[in-house]
């Protein structure tokens, strides 16, 4: 069953078709009962991607594998066909696909990888795409490990329908990605393309509060080249001599500037690392597709070079802070970022609050705030009257903005089984103020982990598709992974 708050209905074009029967509802999302749907209820499309996919029955930093913020990408379209990549029950590696709107997923369930027993959500699988020669790409099961990655043949998403959807497609799992050079102490693969369709990945070597995060460029003809360190853990702040950072998605606007926004963690001396060692909010922005970066105001902070020496943003790079959250106070890493039709950069950050009597790691005391700002610009921001888990924003091309997070009881999950959240949509249609913010839409049903997006379909088509995996019957026990679509 869903629920809807009526209080607030969106009055856009674009609103308005989110209204629409869309069909083929699952019983988690049923007509109420004693009678037809309300017209005014929102309606989405619900697929099974898997009804057995891996959930952990315990875990130091919770227990979903599939669902993690930072998890960039777990689903992707292209050419009318989406993929979603997870691990199956039994830690199988796995990647989906079905033809879009209704297909049926197709499910390749790799016979030569499988986790090996540990219980870490860090190991996530993620995708990527490159659309110049159609190979899809995995990254897979790392938390400072040597780097597990494999590509498929050219072709497969350029043409699928000329593709049986078999595991022979693909190339065996490799800790390479330059021919004789191994990449060690890996963690947080993320994959994402340029406008022009050449596939970028980012990723972290070293470990939480001493790494360093580097950027590589996928060429057709398999050959990937190392652009170089992006953001450098070297510095000293406070009592800390290193760091490292937390990047949000990277993403392209419109006119192929791409944009980062991170927070630091500390590594202050004498202390625990935890959520009170992050700080700030931090932008850069790139003009060449990685290589030059340049702070808010517009000025060259980084040129990344596979040499030694070159300049990366680091602690020291003058100003990247757009939005002061003090040390030892709270805040979360790695939550969620888009860029809207006018260049704004959006991000919807969970933290301690400001007023709040001290610092604090109680994430049930804690709040989502959104900022957004354009480089040269002052960055503004408003507390949300809602919080949850990790959260994503998007703003459709009318400028209504769109948060999609779990609510629950219990926001302390680390080191216990998830004990999972209602699915819940929210927006604000006041666009360049976005502060009439409405919860529009929740499911009755529980799901784990965090919601992720499938970005690329929400920008080609205004549907947004959310990767979802349903709370376990009991700790442990497999569960349905879905994808659910809101036409917007």
């Amino acid at each position: 069953m869903i629920t809807v708050f009526n209080n607030w209905i969106p009055t856009s074009g674009a609103g308005l078709a989110l209204l629409s029967v869309l069909g083929c509802m699952s019983s988690a999302f049923a007509a109420p009962q004693g009678g037809a749907p309300n017209p005014t209820m929102i309606n989405m499309r619900d697929s099974v991607v898997d009804a057995s996919a891996l959930n952990f029955p315990t875990g130091k930093y919770g227990t979903a594998i599939n669902g993690q913020t930072f998890q960039q990408e777990a689903v992707i379209s292209f050419k009318d066909h989406q993929y979603a990549a997870y691990f199956a029950d039994g830690g199988v590696l796995c990647l989906a696909r079905r033809k879009l709107p209704a297909g049926a997923w197709e499910v390749i369930r790799f016979p030569d990888y499988r986790m090996e027993p540990h219980n870490d959500v860090h190991n996530v699988v993620t995708v990527g795409l490159c659309r110049e020669d159609g190979t899809l790409h995995l990254a897979y099961d790392h938390h400072v490990n040597d780097l597990r990655y494999r590509r498929s043949i050219d072709g497969v998403a350029l043409t699928p329908e000329k593709f049986p959807w078999t595991p022979d497609l693909f190339g065996p799992t490799t800790s390479q990605l330059e021919p004789g050079h191994t990449v060690q102490a890996v963690t947080y693969p993320t994959f994402f393309s340029t406008p022009q369709g050449r596939l970028q990945l980012i990723y972290r070597t070293g470990s939480s509060g001493d790494g360093d995060w580097h950027f590589a460029e996928y060429e057709p003809a398999a050959k990937w080249k190392n652009i170089g360190v992006l953001l450098s853990g070297k510095g000293t702040y406070d009592t800390s001599a290193s760091r490292c950072a937390y990047p949000n998605p990277l993403r392209y606007g419109a006119d192929s500037r791409l944009h980062l926004t991170w927070c630091w963690r500390e590594k202050p001396a004498n202390e625990p690392l935890d959520l009170r060692t992050n700080h700030d909010l931090c932008y850069a922005y790139s003009d060449d597709f990685g290589r030059t970066w340049k702070n808010n105001v517009g000025a060259e902070i980084a040129r990344l070079s596979p040499e030694d020496g070159a300049p990366s943003i680091s602690i020291d790079s003058p100003g990247t802070v757009v939005r002061d959250i003090k040390f030892r106070w709270g805040q979360m890493n790695t939550t969620t970022q888009c860029v809207d039709g006018e260049g704004r950069v959006h991000v919807v950050g969970w933290q301690n609050p400001p007023d709040a009597p001290a610092g604090s790691n109680d994430k049930n005391e804690w709040r989502y705030f959104h900022y957004w700002g354009v480089p040269g610009g002052k960055w503004a921001e408003t507390q949300l009257p809602f919080f949850g888990r990790k959260p994503q924003v998007v703003v459709d091309k009318q400028g209504t903005a769109w948060v999609v997070f779990t609510q629950g009881d219990q926001l302390n999950y680390s080191g216990r089984p998830d004990p999972g959240g209602i699915l819940t949509l929210a927006a604000a249609r006041d666009a360049g103020t976005w502060t009439d913010w409405h919860i529009v839409w929740k499911s009755d049903q529980k799901f784990v982990g965090e919601p992720l997006l499938d970005n690329d379909r929400w920008r080609e088509t205004g549907v947004l598709s959310v990767y979802t995996q349903e709370k376990p019957e009991k700790p442990g026990a497999p569960s349905a992974l879905h994808v659910l679509d809101f036409n917007l």
